[in-house]
C-alpha cells in the first residue's frame, strides 16, 4: 500500500464545472447532481493500495474457503432487513460456484491472474478485506488519493487521454492488467483510478452537503467510484460517483484496500 499523508481538498464539482462539462459533453447525459456542489473536506493520513484487488488475489481467498467461513462476513450479517445465509447463497459464478459473478468453475478467465477481480457485490469486497485485515477506502480518501488538491477531473490531469485507462473505446475491450498504462497514475502513484473497474467504497449514498436529492438511490445503498472498462471521458472523471445496493454484482465492478 501507498501511504498518503492528509490534507484539505475540494470534493466534487463546483456549479460552474459542472455547466462546462454539460456543454462539452452535450449529447451525453449524465448524472452531474450526484457530484455537485464542490465543498471542502479534510482527509486524515492512510493507505491505499496501489491497484485494484486481483484475480490471483481474489483466488486465494477463495482458495482458503472465504466463501464458507462466517468470521469474515460480519458486514453481510449486520446488514439490516436481509437473510445473511440467503443473501451469501446468490454470490456465485457463471456455473453456480462460489465466487465473482464474471468467472467460471471457481476459476478466473485463463491468464488473467493481474487483471483486476470485478463482478463482486459490496459484500463480497467487504469480505475478502476482513480477511485481509484491511478496509475499503471512504469515498473522501478514493477520490483525494485519484486527483490529489489541484482540481484535475482525471488521475494524470485535465484531459482525457485514451492511452491512460481502459476505455469503451480500447480494443481489445474488457481489463486490463493492474500495472499497465503507467500513464495513467495518479498524483500519489495509484494505478487505475480510472478505466477498468469501478470500485466500491465503504460509505453508504449520501448526497453531498447542499447538494440535491437523488430519488434513484436506497437508504442502504452504497458508492462506487470511477467507471469502467465500458466508460467514456464525461464517466471516467474523478469526481464521478454512483450509488447501487450492497447486494449487486455486475461486470466491471471491483475494489482496491485501504488501510491507517
Amino acid at each position: 500500500m501507498i501511504e498518503i499523508g492528509g490534507g484539505q481538498f475540494q470534493m466534487g464539482l463546483s456549479r460552474q464545472e459542472s455547466e462546462q462539462l454539460r456543454k462539452r459533453w452535450p449529447e451525453e447525459p449524465f448524472a452531474l447532481h450526484r457530484e455537485e456542489p464542490a465543498h471542502p473536506v479534510q482527509v486524515e493520513r492512510f493507505r491505499l493500495a496501489e491497484a485494484p484487488v486481483t484475480c490471483e488475489e481474489y483466488a486465494a481467498f477463495l482458495a482458503d474457503g472465504g466463501y464458507q467461513r462466517d468470521d469474515v462476513w460480519q458486514a453481510l450479517r449486520e446488514e439490516p432487513e436481509v437473510d445473511p445465509m440467503q443473501l451469501k447463497a446468490r454470490f456465485v459464478d457463471r456455473t453456480g460456484q462460489p465466487g465473482p459473478q464474471t468467472w467460471s468453475h471457481g476459476r478466473f478467465p485463463e491468464g488473467q491472474e493481474r487483471h483486476p477481480v470485478h463482478g463482486v457485490s459490496w459484500f463480497e469486497a467487504m469480505a475478502f478485506a476482513w480477511w485481509k485485515g484491511a478496509r475499503l477506502p471512504t469515498e473522501a480518501e478514493w477520490e483525494f488519493a485519484a486527483r490529489g488538491a489541484d482540481g484535475r477531473l482525471y488521475p494524470w490531469g485535465s484531459e482525457f487521454d485514451p492511452e491512460c485507462c481502459a476505455h469503451r473505446e480500447r480494443k481489445p475491450a474488457g481489463t486490463v492488467p493492474v500495472d499497465s498504462m503507467p500513464g495513467g497514475r495518479s498524483p500519489f502513484g495509484l494505478w487505475h483510478m480510472a478505466g477498468n473497474v469501478a470500485e466500491w467504497t465503504v460509505d453508504f449514498y449520501r448526497p453531498y452537503p447542499r447538494g440535491a436529492e437523488d430519488r434513484r438511490a436506497g437508504p442502504w445503498d452504497r458508492v462506487l467510484r470511477n467507471d469502467s472498462y465500458r466508460g467514456t471521458p464525461v464517466s471516467l472523471r474523478v469526481t464521478v460517483r454512483a450509488a447501487s445496493a450492497p447486494a449487486t454484482r455486475s461486470a466491471g465492478w471491483g475494489f482496491r484496500l485501504a488501510a491507517r
